[in-house]
This record gives structure tokens, sequence and C-alpha cells, in this order.
């Protein structure tokens, strides 16, 4: 892994910032502001390390580390025996860097003291399957004989025969050989787009939208065609729109309490979606890692479609483990093994461990307990914090009974940007309604964390700006 990737991981998918950052973080993010605000020009040159820890009081260890950092982000140049410039912005950002605003909120966020997270997309470790995980690795220990070569391409068979199996049960008849295991469902949403999409083709998606999934569409170079989402579902009218011209290749959406609405499709919206992609030929994307966080499961497109136009993914981030990154892709056999084909180039098979894991867990004899436990704190959680916010001037886009997420306004105007720092500066990280949009224009919405949002500092906060 490169530095920038590391970097990279380490803002945007680790565990929520509960200390102090540290010295270091502190510093880098001290200049990037700088560089970002102007206050350091263009190939400016920048004090020697050495001059750097002197006065910063710093040891030259971490001084060329924070220098090492920024010019890793591409933000300084190091010219050896001369020094580190200020590297100036190029029309072609690196992906990594620039993958959207939320890596930048994070980035900069680093320089402050995060008491409450509450924009973020996971749940906290002790809402997660931690005993269920505990026991699946101590089992997994006393066969690691039993584990050699790089696993299979589709992904290890008795997952993928347990999850068909489930899925029957569901009343989605599927085998086997239409489940591919992947590193998450991103991984499945990032191959699906690499395989089913050129660049210069159109696809649809609900906006707003899921913020990573916005940018593996651009970098692909498709055009976008929002469809706004309501409290009942994607709005079918502007779907019709966007297949009446017949060059629509794709529909991507969620379901079940949506990514960041929280609003869950009703069945016949959902049917009206079907009919549309059997009329016009275009492939629908089932983002579908919330249906288990419901009580009561709807069917999914995939269940009413039975997979002939629908490919789902899912995850198991949300139900067991935020850090196996272990999920799985579902469609047509013949789609599933192109995308078998690609896995296989990009990561010769599977991670047997991880999905041993994942198996050892799902049929531990208290996964339904832990399962129902968690569909109870969430559907509390919303109530709570529904209440709660909304006596803070919020007002909702939906009012989801469960799930992860709620997306809301303030009643009173302020701008986006004074509004989340004068949130940062009091220790609040939240998740600015703009990430969530095709176009990145401005929103007055932000997206809450129901399971870190119940936080009476976070109340408080809110009363204040």
């Amino acid at each position: 892994m490169t530095t920038r990737e590391q970097l990279f991981y380490t803002v945007l998918v680790m565990k929520p910032i509960q200390s102090r950052p540290s010295l270091q973080s502190r510093l880098c993010a001290r200049i990037r502001a700088d560089i970002h605000a102007g206050r350091l020009s263009p190939h400016q040159p920048l004090p020697s390390v050495r001059a750097f820890a002197r006065t910063e009081g710093i040891s030259a260890y971490t001084a060329q580390a924070v220098y090492a950092q920024l010019t890793a982000l591409g933000l300084l140049r190091a010219q050896a025996g001369v020094g580190y410039f200020v590297e100036p912005p190029t029309a072609s950002a690196s992906p990594m860097v620039a993958m959207d605003a939320l890596w930048e909120h994070r980035q900069e966020a680093t320089a402050h003291s995060i008491v409450v997270d509450a924009g973020n997309g996971w749940l906290p470790s002790d809402w997660q399957f931690q005993s269920g995980l505990s026991a699946a690795l101590r089992t997994l220990a006393l066969n690691l004989d039993s584990i050699e070569g790089y696993g299979t391409a589709l992904g290890f068979e008795p997952l993928r025969l347990f999850l068909s199996e489930r899925a029957r049960r569901s009343g989605l008849g599927i085998q086997a050989d239409q489940i591919l295991l992947t590193q998450g469902a991103s991984q499945g949403l990032d191959w699906l787009v690499r395989t089913l999409l050129e660049p210069s083709d159109e696809v649809a998606i609900d906006e707003p939208a899921y913020p990573p999934t916005l940018e593996l569409l651009r970098a692909r170079g498709v055009k976008i065609h929002a469809i706004p989402r309501h409290s009942h579902g994607p709005d079918v009218q502007s779907l019709k729109s966007a297949a009446r011209t017949g060059s629509l290749k794709a529909f991507m959406t969620n379901t079940s309490f949506q990514n960041p609405t929280g609003s869950t499709t009703q069945r016949a919206v959902a049917l009206e979606i079907i009919a549309l992609a059997h009329q016009h030929g275009f492939w629908v994307i089932e983002d579908e890692i919330f249906n288990e966080l419901n009580p009561t499961p709807i069917e999914t497109l995939a269940q009413l479609d039975q997979c002939q136009r629908v490919i789902q993914v899912g995850s198991f981030s949300k139900t067991l483990s935020s850090s196996l990154r272990a999920g799985f892709a579902v469609g047509p056999k013949a789609l599933i093994h192109r995308l078998a084909h690609l896995k296989n180039q990009s990561t010769l098979g599977s991670s047997e461990i991880t999905e041993r894991l994942v198996l050892s867990m799902l049929t531990s004899a208290h996964y339904r307990k832990h399962l129902s436990q968690l569909q109870h704190k969430l559907a509390q959680a919303q109530q709570n914090v529904q209440t709660h916010l909304h006596e803070q001037g919020i007002e909702w886009h939906s009012k989801p009974s469960g799930g992860l997420f709620l997306f809301g306004k303030f009643k009173r105007h302020q701008a986006t940007a004074q509004r989340w720092r004068r949130a940062i500066e009091a220790g609040v990280l939240l998740a600015p309604g703009e990430l969530f949009r095709v176009d990145g224009r401005a929103s007055p919405y932000w997206r809450f964390n129901v399971a870190r949002a119940s936080d009476s500092r976070l109340w408080e906060v809110l009363k204040r700006i």
C-alpha cells in the first residue's frame, strides 16, 4: 500500500477520532490549510527540515514525516539537495487525492479534537458483532492448516452456498454460481461500473447519492442523470425521461434505508423501476446493504425481478463488523462470471480467511439475537434523534423507522461552510449535503448517523450553530 493510499485509508475508513490527533497530523492539516487558502503560494520554498523542526519545537524525524506526508498528497515537491516547494495545483488531480469533498473534510478535521463524529457512515464498535468475531477468530485459529493458496475467483464455496440458500428462503431463487464474493459492496460496485459502463455512456443514480459511487462514475467518465429521491423512493418520471433516449445503460439505487436519506422504496415504485429496465434494456444496480437492519425486511428489486435485469450488491459491514471488508454481488450467471474474470485479473482470488470468518459469524448461535438487538437499537435511535434534532430546528427529508441515517436541513439558513467549521471548532464532525449531489452544488441538508447522533454534546452544539 502506498503512502497516499495509507493516508486515504486512515482518514476515510478507520474508526472515528476519539482523542486529539497526533502532532504530525495537526501540522500536516495546518500547512495544507495554508496552501489551499493561498497563504503559501505555488513554488514557494518551505523552511528546511531542521529549521521547521526548530521553529515548531519538534524532532527532525517528525518534521521530515510531515513533509513526506504532504509530498505524498501532491501538495509539496521535494527537490534533491535543495528542499521542499509548494506544488501548484494541476488540472488533472490524482483521483486518490481528489476522491471527494468528504475526504477533504475529514482531512481538515484531523487538526481538531473530534468528540462526536455524527456524519460518518459506520456503526460504533460496541454495536457490531464483536463477540461473534472473537469466537470466529478462535475457531479459525484451530484450522489454519486447511487454508492455502489464493482462494477461488467466485469466492469461498461454503459461504456462497449458505448465501444462496438464505436468498431462496427470502424469495430470491439463485444458485451459488450466481454469487461473487467481494471485498465489501464498494468493490462490487467498482467492478460493475468497469464491466457494464464505458466512457460517455449514460447512467442514472439516486440523488442524493452515496459519494464513493458518484466518484466511481466520475472517474469512469460517464454521463450521470440525477434521479431525485423522495420519501417513497426514486422519482419514476425522472427515470422515464432519462431512459427515453435509449442510451441509458444502468440505474444505481438503494432500496432499503437509502444512504443518505434513510428512505425506503415502496413496492409500487420498485415494480415501475423494473418495468422500465425491461422496456428500455438498462441494468438496475441495487446497493442493498441495509435491508437486514429492518425488523420486517421488504422485497428487494432483486427479489421482485429474480435477477433478470437487476444486479444486487451487499456486504456484512453493517451487521457483522465494518473491519471485515467482505461483501457479495448477485446477478445473472453470465455477468457474474464476467465479474469473476475481472476479479481474477485484479486480485487472483479471494481472502478465504475473511470469508470463513463471515460464514462462522453468520452461522453462530448468537447471530440472530445480535441482529434483533441491533435492529431494536437503531429503531430506538431513529425515534430519539428525530425528536431531539427536530427540537433544534431540523426538518427531515424522510422519517425512517430504522436504519442508520437521517437527512435533514436547518430551518434557519446559514452558509454550509460556516456552519460546518463552527461545528468542527466545537468538536462535532458533520456530513454536508453537497457531498451527496451529482454536481456537488450547495445543499441545505446534512446526513446524520443515528447511532452516533444521540449524543447530548451534539444537541448542544447544534443549538449554538
